[in-house]
């Protein structure tokens, strides 16, 4: 599928850039352990390790995520590029799983019946500090996007979050919809309405354990998750 390796190679064509530029780099480095993984409102996996890697410059951005289930061969990587501009924020992202109802996919495959990887476009806006209001727009526009009929769905997913304090916890409360059948539902609906807190323990005077914790209810599917980790 030549629109897919295209932005394969546009997003490794920007490491290189982002490389060549390592002075005026921005880069970070973590992993979360959590109890499970719950993504959009949907369970995707029990334990999990998720390690990232990021890296800025000049409002242009790089990431690379993981999830290994701890309890399964089930992986999952996902590169994404972005920009961010006075609140504004376009990304493309590359969603792979080795792995979909017990059929393996080899990385480098992206013709259509026989990916596992799925292209997504985001357009998201933050207001401001003082209303800290982020919305977001991501659909699936190529890739293994579910299909109806052999018709792309553009599945697509709208967030509202806001992140505030409460008790020194760093809180967001977040709710999803997406606005037309797809991966996420059938019809319009919403499939993820969650709260998380946020709060580091001291363990001793220079180290503390970044811990998290989150409850999330989706009414689609009649489910709800607890769920916790911790970030490294």
């Amino acid at each position: 599928m030549k629109r897919q390796k295209v932005i394969v190679w546009v997003i490794l064509s920007w490491v290189g850039v982002f490389f060549s530029e390592a002075k005026s780099q921005s880069i970070t480095v973590g992993a979360d352990c959590v109890s499970s993984y719950i993504w959009r409102g949907s369970y995707c996996g029990s334990v999990s390790i998720q390690p990232s890697l990021g890296i800025e410059y000049k409002g242009l951005t790089f990431g690379a995520w993981g999830s290994t289930d701890l309890t399964s061969p089930d992986l999952e990587l996902d590169l994404a590029l972005g920009y961010v501009f006075k609140g504004f924020e376009v990304a493309i992202t590359d969603y792979y799983f080795n792995e979909v109802d017990g059929v393996e996919y080899n990385y480098f495959k992206y013709r259509n019946g026989k990916t596992s990887h799925t292209f997504e476009a985001t357009l998201g806006y933050t207001f401001n500090e003082k209303f800290p209001l982020s919305l977001s727009w991501n659909t699936y526009f190529a890739g293994a996007d579910a299909s109806y009929d052999k018709k792309r769905t553009y599945s697509t997913y709208v967030q509202l979050s806001y992140p505030f304090r409460l008790w020194s916890i760093d809180m967001t409360a977040g709710v999803g919809i997406t606005p037309w059948r797809g991966i996420y539902a059938d019809k319009f609906n919403v499939v993820d309405i969650s709260m998380r807190g946020e709060k580091s323990i001291p363990i001793t005077q220079s180290f503390s354990l970044p811990l998290f914790a989150g409850i999330v209810f989706n009414p689609t599917t009649d489910k709800a998750y607890l769920i916790a980790g911790v970030s490294f």
